[in-house]
């Protein structure tokens, strides 16, 4: 197949839809497949390594005001470009990762030229309120949902990460049959349980050697709240240690908050490349995730793949990831029980190991072949 992969956000920008936009590029190339990926250009300078089968086209990029090193491409400004690779004729199937700028433009050129296409849906209109300006919350909601219904009524499938997200994307567009859960998935044979010693990691880190470590990898915008992370650290009785690693809009606020809390047990670890997170993975006796608003969670299902306790948020799709042998489930600003829940599992190194290893057990079902080659499946339905 020749397949146009259009993406309004990709690598160096950390993201879920970034990551995935690159596992589905490299494994399509990986079976054979001729894959165009469509992106912003990067901020930042950025080599991707080269992969047979993949060629990547940069559109313009700006600056997105919302995130940060996020790249941006404002309509039309990656019309020329879509225009020349959809009117070529040599695309068989179109999948639009996200319903953005350059998603909007490739999904009118793929009506204008008759090439199906699948659109996915990765994010919560939730979400998209939680980092609206405060003038605009009132109306985001209402115009995002009417926003969804027009552009994913031109889809002839679509993929979403969970079960969740089917459910609450058939409330809008009221046809179920169209959208596909298919896991976003994790590479089980790179995030792995602990395989050597780690105390030298923790020296590196500066980490205590003595406490269980627990651990947060993600964007520090309002949308992941972790506020109820911090405010629950006052109250946990056992000693522990908190990394939390990435960059974000709130990260001076965030700083602030914990200075005010008098916390010290924690450390700031700041933007991580691959090979450092998969360290700070299993270095963490446990992942901590709080925000309420997950399609399905791409670090959530990193850390439970690498044999990590899960304490999530009840809300979105993480209880999908959470069985109730494998972590807890916790009211997204319950910081009380959130506590609670680190101070369970910092008392009783048993307890950890036992949710580890159902963890492991959980993440393997997500293995990124077995569920991408139901995308490349899919790909093959839309095309017939």
């Amino acid at each position: 197949m020749n397949i146009l992969l259009v993406s309004d956000v990709y690598l160096p920008t950390v993201s879920g839809v970034a990551t995935s936009t690159d596992s589905i590029a490299r494994f399509m190339a990986s079976q054979g497949h001729q894959v165009t990926l469509v992106c912003p250009r990067p901020l930042v300078p950025f080599v991707m390594p080269d992969v047979p089968g993949l060629t990547i086209v940069y559109t313009p990029g700006v600056s997105d005001a919302l995130f940060v090193n996020k790249s941006m491409t404002p309509f039309p400004l990656g019309f020329g470009k879509l225009w020349h690779i959809v009117r070529s004729g040599n695309v068989d199937v179109m999948h639009v990762q996200e319903p953005g700028s350059l998603g909007v433009t490739a999904l009118f050129l793929a009506k204008l030229f008759r090439v199906p296409v699948v659109g996915a849906q990765h994010f919560s209109w939730i979400q998209v309120e939680k980092v609206a300006p405060p003038l605009l919350r009132w109306i985001s909601v209402p115009f995002i949902k009417l926003y969804v219904r027009v552009i994913y009524a031109g889809f002839a499938a679509i993929m979403v990460p969970t079960e969740t997200a089917k459910r609450d994307l058939a409330t809008i567009i009221g046809n179920a049959s169209r959208i596909h859960p298919i896991s976003n998935g994790v590479d089980t044979n790179v995030y792995m349980p602990r395989t050597r010693q780690l105390s030298p990691l923790r020296t590196a880190y500066a980490l205590p050697k003595d406490a269980p470590i627990f651990l947060y990898i993600g964007r520090l915008d309002a949308d992941k709240n972790i506020d109820t992370i911090l405010r629950a650290m006052p109250q946990v009785k056992s000693r522990i240690h908190v990394v939390i690693a990435g960059v974000g809009k709130q990260k001076e606020r965030l700083l602030g908050l914990a200075r005010e809390l008098g916390i010290k047990n924690i450390t700031w670890v700041g933007e991580v490349q691959k090979q450092t997170i998969i360290d700070l993975y299993q270095l963490a006796d446990g992942f901590v995730i709080m925000s309420p608003v997950e399609t399905q969670s791409i670090v959530a299902l990193q850390a439970i793949s690498c044999g990590l306790p899960l304490i999530a948020a009840n809300a979105g799709a993480l209880p999908e990831l959470v069985d109730g042998t494998n972590g807890f489930l916790v009211d997204t600003n319950d910081d009380r029980t959130l506590a609670q829940c680190l101070d369970q599992l910092a008392t009783s190194p048993a307890l950890r190991k036992k949710m580890g290893q159902r963890s492991r057990i959980i993440g393997l079902a997500h293995h990124k072949p077995l569920v991408l080659a139901k995308l490349e499946a899919l790909y093959g339905q839309v095309i017939t």
